[in-house]
């Protein structure tokens, strides 16, 4: 007797080629309510949280990564 054996289809979920990454982060000091505004450019909202840090003395961000993604089938059968 032969059994078959099927692979349930593997997933995977990556940003799409054409996507760009927007980088938005703000400020969880207390009441301070400072936000960078959202960029293409993460290094640059990089520099500006570390400004803040700078001019306020605080240290601690949310910071949030946002694109668009795609999901591929990588594996398995049907």
């Amino acid at each position: 007797m032969t059994t078959a054996v099927v692979a349930s289809p593997v997933y995977r979920m990556n940003k799409h080629p054409s996507a760009e990454v927007t980088m938005t982060a703000r400020c969880l000091d207390g009441e301070c309510t400072w936000e960078a505004q959202p960029t293409t450019e993460p290094a640059s909202a990089t520099v500006t949280c570390e400004s803040h840090t700078a001019d306020t003395g605080h240290d601690v961000f949310t910071v949030a990564l946002e694109y668009v993604a795609l999901v591929t089938r990588t594996g398995g059968t049907e």
